[in-house]
């Protein structure tokens, strides 16, 4: 039976709440992807593309499946002291060469978290309540070396995030009880809350907007033994009269030369460069382990702060 090519549900950003109408599940910090199981197991990313081969200790998830074929979601982690941790898993990811992927297996072996099954039997069950759909992954896999099903709670949802954020994971997904699986789609039946961390970064440039949008994100910068150093780019946060003003200000201080180097693996969409004279501070929830910043979100210039304070941000193990 051939099962249909499918792209995950997404969620909305939402602060902590509470509700008896949720469920609160950890936000997992991982690839996140699609199984599809039945004679042999292949992961594919929101994208689609295939990640099996990175992975091949995850290659045999479907002989611990029962109701086959099934399509489950669910996300790629690898643990690091008993937390997820993007970085370690980046590198995974990064591997090409069949044997460093093998031994990289061996040393760091991935898990699969599922939290939502899409088609059991050869059949959606999409149109489930998700509650109802968690009983059915319960049902088809018992929790092994390779495959854990996520639990969750109901009701108090700021507690859970406050002891996620106290634990170090990256943050919770609240879904509606009783809501369906929306392949595709962000929803607001779904919510993710992340813990995040704060920074102040130097204004280095910055890269047009498409379509409505003048200004796509913000070239970013921080100081290392005098020298600019690229931390990242961050895209959201902003509204339209904030655009406005950076792009104002920045247009007084453009420079044809950029004011630091930027990897060759962060390529940049027609970007412009500035003097480095302008402080922003940028929630993220942590840096990559090439020292990026992950999530990021724009919060405020900093008026009151020189860019050479702005020290790059410390790299999460």
């Amino acid at each position: 039976m051939t099962l249909p090519l499918l792209r995950p549900m997404l969620a909305f950003p939402s602060e902590p709440f509470s509700s008896n109408e949720h469920l609160f599940e950890i936000k997992w910090d991982g690839y996140r992807c699609l199984a599809y199981l039945d004679g042999g197991t292949v992961l594919r990313s929101r994208n689609l593309i295939d990640l099996t081969p990175a992975f091949p200790e995850l290659g045999r998830l479907n002989a611990l499946a029962d109701s086959l074929p099934v399509i489950v979601d669910g996300e790629i982690v690898v643990t690091v002291d008993g937390k997820p941790s993007f970085s370690v898993l980046q590198r995974r990811g990064r591997l090409s060469d069949p044997q460093r992927i093998v031994r990289a297996a061996e040393e760091t072996p991935a898990l699969f978290v599922a939290f939502d099954i899409l088609y059991r039997k050869g059949r959606p069950v999409m149109e489930e309540p998700v509650e109802t759909r968690r009983e059915m992954l319960r049902a088809i896999f018992a929790d092994v070396s390779s495959l854990v099903v996520s639990d969750y709670v109901i009701g108090n949802g700021e507690e859970f995030f406050r002891a996620c954020t106290a634990a170090g994971i990256e943050g919770m997904v609240a879904k509606k009880l009783g809501s369906p699986y929306l392949p595709g789609k962000r929803s607001p039946l779904w919510r993710k809350v992340r813990s995040a961390k704060e920074a102040d970064l130097v204004i280095c440039g910055w890269e047009e907007g498409q379509r409505r949008r003048k200004l796509g994100a913000l070239i970013l910068g921080a100081y290392r033994d005098g020298a600019l150093v690229f931390q990242g780019k961050v895209g959201s946060g902003f509204s339209e009269k904030e655009e406005d003003a950076l792009l104002e200000a920045m247009a007084k201080i453009a420079v044809r030369d950029p004011p630091l180097a930027v990897p060759r693996d962060r390529p940049l969409r027609r970007p412009h460069w500035v003097r480095p004279l302008l402080v922003c501070t940028v929630k993220f929830t942590e840096t990559t382990a090439d020292g990026y910043l992950r999530h990021p979100s724009y919060q405020g210039l900093r008026w009151d702060k020189e860019p050479a304070e702005c020290g790059i941000v410390a790299l999460q193990a």
